[in-house]
């Protein structure tokens, strides 16, 4: 990065924007002779920025130099002592206010790059000086910051922060070259101190810490990002790089970027940087185990981690029959058709020809399953099923008018297919204890013209009432108001099972957010693969309201040269809304399929 010191008239190094400032002319006092550029030495690694009082007047004394900054909090401090030592911190930096404010008046001094960055700081309005606070990264503690906004705090559309970087590595806040100045603008700077973005942790507090430059052109620098989909096809990248990563301006949304160019968390304005650690609102769960064993049942077994636990049942033929995120159960599991499970339609019968996982129709809520266990092997995190699926109807049995008029009646002749259906599900994968990887498998005992396949389908409780859609490449996100998939009472032959469906990632959720389910297919570029959504509310209908669900599965047919084998692969994700969104970037990111998303046709909230 070119030109990152920047000297002033006089021997102290300014740093100001890894584009030129330029400096307004001096007093003849302060004119020395400049002093040859010097190698930096980043010292930081993480701060903290804190909104402090404000510091005191230039025209007052300066405090005695040399005072030792206070002893740092312990981790358990109580809010008066968390109080007492920001006060002490304070009047720690404000030893040290004439170099900070020294440094802050040169930077005033100079013309930014940006025209509309520098008329605000040119334009006689900004707030007070405020201390930043303390850095809580070992090493850092005792290095004093400041910051100003500008036109005002109420109104910040600026920021101004100085702050102690020494070239040798030994802090000296006394000496007046080792401080330098950055200016943040725009939205970036909305970003950097948003605290909804940042949870809380504004500015040099956040992961990011210190700025490292002042508003730049990716594409006139480079930087590591730049393949990122979300900005790789922009003509101009406005960005900022900090100690720890980068801010990109995307107009109208700000997404941050670690040093490595992947992304960190989610965009702003709605997301968060920090998006993507599990273990639900309240933090990682205690163990909840054991894992990897098995129950009573031939299909009963338990496996998970300390973030997520899944189940299997004998009485549901082996399918996933639950599922526990931060207490919260995922699965509805009122019947034999609402877990999370495989299942496909032969020759476009419908459910007259239609091998399902869990059980056929007649079972019910009952206490077995039609379906066949053939095999189960079951570790720490991932179990593996094999069963011969039960078909759906039983020979004989009507179907449902929304068949239509060629499948009034189920058509196989047995209760039992002859098919094999198999699974793995593993808990925890890609570094991350939440995201669930479902592998299947079907071979088909016969040949068949076509096939239409659920891999999988998951029926959640009908508190998941809200759904989004999220694109992954780009990061945009809509939400989507109720589905109402009740047959109609009036003509239950009309038109079926509506849906919601697309080929954008569906993203399912309690209403507050905090707890949401999330479905991707690395092989979504398939031209008939869909994310397809359904909510059921039998209120409506006057039916038995202990059926009400939401339904989302990956979908995908296939009208000839069907082969024996089909395999799939699906990632399901749970956490909090924020947390999938991530987790959703990170797997397309490492798979990225190019697809180009069909949204809904419905109109998003």
């Amino acid at each position: 990065m070119d030109g990152v010191s920047r000297f002033s008239g006089q021997s102290s190094p300014r740093i100001s924007s890894t584009q030129q400032s330029s400096p307004a002319p001096e007093p003849s006092s302060r004119q020395e002779p400049e002093a040859p550029p010097r190698e930096r030495v980043d010292l930081f690694s993480q701060s903290r920025f804190e909104s402090g009082t404000p510091v005191r007047a230039f025209s007052e004394p300066a405090a005695p130099p040399a005072r030792p900054p206070p002893p740092p909090l312990p981790p358990d401090a109580t809010q008066e002592q968390r109080d007492a030592g920001a006060r002490q911190w304070q009047d720690y930096c404000n030893q040290f206010k004439t170099n900070a404010v020294t440094d802050l008046n040169w930077k005033k001094g100079t013309q930014l790059p940006d025209d509309a960055a520098n008329a605000l700081m040119h334009g006689g309005k900004s707030s007070d000086v405020f201390v930043a606070g303390r850095s809580n990264v070992p090493g850092n503690e005792n290095v004093p910051a400041f910051f100003q906004d500008f036109p005002s705090s109420a109104d910040r559309q600026m920021q101004l922060y100085t702050f102690c970087r020494p070239e040798s590595g030994q802090l000296n806040p006394e000496d007046s070259k080792q401080w330098v100045c950055f200016e943040v603008y725009g939205d970036i700077c909305k970003a950097y101190s948003d605290p909804a973005f940042t949870s809380d942790k504004l500015g040099t507090n956040s992961v990011l810490g210190f700025p490292d430059s002042g508003r730049e052109d990716a594409r006139r620098t480079g930087a590591p990002f730049l393949d990122d989909p979300l900005v790789k096809d922009l003509a101009q990248v406005p960005f900022q790089k900090f100690q720890n990563g980068y801010l990109v301006d995307l107009g109208g949304k700000v997404q941050a970027f670690g040093l490595d160019g992947k992304r960190l968390g989610t965009a702003w304005p709605d997301g968060k940087m920090d998006a993507g650690g599990v273990g639900g609102p309240g933090g990682p769960q205690k163990p909840t185990g054991p894992y990897g064993v098995h129950g009573a049942g031939k299909g009963d077994t338990s496996f998970g981690n300390e973030t997520v636990q899944l189940g299997t049942a004998d009485q549901y033929g082996g399918a996933i029959n639950s599922l526990v995120y931060d207490g919260k159960e995922f699965i509805n599991n009122i019947d034999h058709g609402r877990q999370m499970q495989v299942a496909y339609s032969l020759d476009g019968s419908g459910e007259t020809l239609m091998p399902t996982e869990a059980g056929n129709n007649r079972d019910a809520d009952g206490p077995t399953s039609t379906t066949q266990v053939q095999g189960v092997s079951v570790k720490d995190g991932s179990v593996t099923t094999a069963v011969k699926p039960a078909y759906w109807l039983e020979p004989g049995e009507a179907a449902g008018g929304y068949n239509g008029p060629d499948a009034r009646v189920a058509k196989n002749t047995t209760e039992v297919s002859e098919d094999i259906l198999s699974k793995t599900v593993t808990a925890g994968v890609g570094g991350h204890s939440n995201v669930i990887q479902y592998d299947s498998h079907i071979h088909l005992a016969e040949p068949h013209d076509s096939i239409y396949v659920e891999a999988p389908t998951t029926y959640l409780p009908a508190e998941f009432d809200h759904h989004h859609r999220f694109d992954p490449a780009t990061g945009e996100s809509r939400e989507y108001g109720r589905v109402h998939s009740e047959l109609d009472p009036n003509d239950p032959n009309a038109n079926g099972f509506k849906d919601e469906a697309g080929n954008v990632p569906l993203i399912v959720s309690t209403p507050d957010g905090k707890h949401a389910m999330a479905i991707w297919s690395p092989d979504e570029a398939r031209t008939d693969l869909q994310y397809r959504f359904h909510q059921f509310d039998f209120a409506n209908t006057g039916g038995d309201t202990r059926y009400n669900a939401s339904k989302m599965g990956v979908t995908f047919g296939m009208g000839s040269n069907v082969p024996q084998d089909i395999a799939t692969r699906t990632y399901v994700v749970v956490g909090t809304v924020d947390e999938v969104k991530a987790r959703l970037t990170e797997l397309y990111q490492q798979n990225p399929t190019g697809v180009t998303r069909v949204w809904p046709e419905s109109k998003p909230i």
